[in-house]
């Protein structure tokens, strides 16, 4: 039986916002069911599913599969699990896979040794989701520079992603909001920009492409006590900075993710508050122009995460 991790990002101890496997899906009895229920040939499939879904698994066998060694390759599927398809073919570790808007490339992380990043760091890559030719280092930012987490903007054209290390446009090295043109990694711009002692990151377009939200932590004039909290900014060039969550010391706002319509943000929050006196992690929404109508949606009583608007 094999599994895929599905992975959400969460706050860290030093600031970046990691990504966490939360769960594990049992795919292999399911996916075996589902193909026997809908049968027919896979260009039949294809043809009844043009969405695809985009996952990480560390299975060795099944049709297509060729993961000898075990490690996490980028695959996709059919909404109904039928059609399962491996797109990343190597011994590193791939991860934290997203689908143009068009659905042809699939961008994510690769980190480990190989012919196109032989400093084995973190690097964004870009591959196209029909067959899984033309992988391309898009960052390739040389030794001690690790690139994180991309996401894809509306129109296609760029990827956002977080940075880290040493380079001309971070002389402090720490983590940076990044924008890159989606087809061949040129025209880099450190949108977060902030200096040493702070850490920006979990980056996500809005719905028109012209803002992206991201998550910032360490002091700094609209967050003197240096927690976590959730910002947004322009999406050219990194103007109009503004700390939307700004809840006081001790509580921690991270993962955001922009509304289909671009008007909210749903996001996670920890630590004790009015709305959530338990101070567990919950999912909470607001608005985008100010920060008002912040809301706790989940507020159940338990841990609350992985939040992401449909659309």
């Amino acid at each position: 039986m094999v599994t895929a991790e599905v992975s959400t990002r969460i706050g860290g101890t030093d600031g970046r916002p990691k990504r966490a496997v939360l769960t594990s899906l049992v795919l292999g009895a399911v996916l075996t069911a589902v193909v026997a229920l809908v049968g027919g040939t896979p260009r039949e499939a294809e043809a009844a599913f043009p969405e695809k879904i985009v996952f990480v698994s560390q299975r060795t066998t099944g049709a297509g599969v060729d993961n000898p060694t075990g490690d996490h390759e980028i695959f996709t599927m059919n909404p109904d699990g039928t059609s399962v398809k491996q797109l990343t073919f190597n011994t590193v570790t791939d991860l934290e896979p997203t689908l143009s808007p068009d659905g042809t490339k699939v961008a994510y992380q690769s980190n480990g040794i190989q012919t196109s990043n032989p400093e084995g760091d973190y690097e964004i890559y870009r591959v196209n989701t029909q067959d899984g030719t033309d992988p391309v280092n898009l960052t390739n930012n040389g030794a001690g520079v690790d690139d994180y987490d991309p996401v894809i903007s509306p129109n296609g054209t760029k990827i956002a992603y977080e940075s880290r290390g040493i380079q001309p446009s971070n002389p402090e090295g720490d983590f940076e909001v990044y924008r890159m043109n989606a087809v061949d990694g040129t025209g880099k711009k450190n949108l977060s920009n902030n200096g040493l002692g702070l850490n920006d990151g979990s980056p996500d377009f809005s719905s028109d492409g012209t803002r992206i939200a991201y998550m910032s932590s360490g002091k700094q004039t609209s967050n003197p006590e240096g927690d976590r909290e959730v910002y947004r900014m322009n999406a050219v060039d990194g103007t109009g900075k503004k700390n939307l969550t700004n809840n006081g010391a001790d509580v921690y706002d991270t993962s955001p993710d922009f509304s289909p319509d671009g008007q909210k943000i749903a996001y996670m929050s920890e630590g004790a508050q009015t709305s959530n006196p338990e101070g567990d992690l919950e999912v909470y929404r607001l608005n985008v122009m100010d920060g008002t109508g912040q809301t706790n949606l989940s507020n159940g009583g338990g841990e609350d995460s992985s939040s992401e608007w449909g659309g």
